[in-house]
């Protein structure tokens, strides 16, 4: 019983948690006017500078 109710309790606090992230991203969304959603994984690219190996210091 400890253990179902201790269950129940995790699962409410992790819907309102996730529910309290999806309002404040909305909310952001709403002031920088984005439409990035709560899964969003967008790609960071990085450039590297690539060197020729004639030019040697």
């Amino acid at each position: 019983m400890k253990r179902l109710l201790y269950f129940c309790f995790f699962r409410l606090k992790r819907l309102i948690s996730v529910a309290f992230l999806a309002f404040m991203l909305g909310i952001s969304n709403v002031f920088l006017q984005e439409g990035r959603m709560i899964n969003d994984s967008r790609k960071n690219l990085e450039q590297h500078e690539v060197e020729n190996e004639d030019d040697k210091l």
